[in-house]
């Protein structure tokens, strides 16, 4: 693995062709918006580029997902593999097993900690989203944004910075949402889509996240359980859970939340942290990762086990 900048990944991209951009698992606006940046980007020099991703895209990110960017499943002709937005294979869901043997050829990643195995790593671990390191290659292959680009790039960066309020938002990642208003985006309309348009069944699972919330250790841990049998009831996939993330953050006095939930094949929790609790570390514990404020890992068990382990791990802790 090679460590590299934005000179040496433009040359990179310049000089290769037949890309396929691979998003991570339970997609969210970065890593689909970056994706479909970079495959207009590449389009845009002359370049054959799809995107893959390996579930549904969630209906607020369905606009960004037309003219063919994105493909259902992985192409039998692959010349070169981008992975965006992709910490570790963990993260490629379904995809995981087709990389057990391969590697990326380009990984462009914003978290702390990459394990993802591939030729050539471009990170910045403090940039609040990976839209923001696409940005600036496109600016190092002289490629200005176009309204789609500018849409798509807007996307993944006001979604993973919440609306551009938490704490490693930058000045420049301001400046780059002004340059995408310029370019004529209907910034509101994309705002409405990721934090006000809520599905009857994300209501429903909001009401059962208040029902399952407990506060431990002085009310600084605060986790919502949602067993596999009361998602089911509600009708809720894993992409509905994103409107629950923050509930048990949103506690005043609480510092670290979880929410957990019941997949097929594991128990996925989502970390959060509000000051000054590295949930990335916490997370790595358990065999995940992530980023001080935002991280997850997956678990062999049941719900209620996962929050068991998680409050007797932060006791005397926070």
């Amino acid at each position: 693995m090679n460590n590299i900048g934005y000179k040496e990944a433009a040359a990179f991209l310049m000089e290769r062709n037949g890309f396929v951009v691979f998003t991570h698992g339970n997609p969210d606006g970065d890593t689909i918006g970056s994706a479909a940046a970079l495959v207009r980007c590449l389009r845009s020099m002359g370049k054959d580029a799809v995107a893959v991703c390996p579930d549904d895209i969630p209906r607020k990110l369905c606009p960004l997902d037309k003219d063919g960017i994105f493909l259902h499943s992985i192409p039998d002709e692959i010349g070169t593999l981008v992975a965006v937005d992709v910490a570790s294979s963990a993260m490629l869901g379904g995809f995981e097993q087709y990389f057990a043997d391969k590697e990326f050829d380009l990984a462009i990643d914003h978290h702390r900690v990459n394990t993802l195995p591939c030729k050539k790593r471009l990170l910045k671990d403090n940039y609040i989203a990976n839209g923001e390191i696409i940005y600036e290659l496109m600016t190092e292959l002289g490629v200005k944004a176009d309204l789609a680009m500018a849409e798509a790039l807007y996307t993944a960066i006001c979604s993973d910075s919440g609306g551009f309020k938490y704490c490693n938002t930058r000045p420049e990642t301001y400046e780059y949402a002004a340059d995408f208003l310029r370019a004529g985006i209907d910034f509101a309309e994309i705002n409405r889509r990721l934090f006000d348009q809520k599905t009857q069944t994300q209501i429903a699972l909001e009401k059962e996240a208040y029902n399952s919330l407990h506060l431990y250790h002085g009310g600084k841990l605060a986790v919502v359980a949602i067993d596999r049998e009361k998602a089911e009831r509600i009708g809720a996939t894993d992409s509905d859970f994103e409107v629950v993330n923050q509930i048990p953050r949103q506690i005043l006095g609480v510092e670290v939340s979880a929410v957990i939930r019941e997949r097929e094949d594991c128990v996925k929790a989502s970390l959060r942290s509000n000051e000054y609790f590295d949930v990335s570390e916490l997370a790595k514990s358990y065999g995940g990762g992530g980023h001080v404020h935002a991280a997850g890992f997956k678990f062999n068990g049941n719900v209620y086990e996962v929050e068991e382990a998680l409050v007797k791990k932060l006791d005397g802790v926070l």
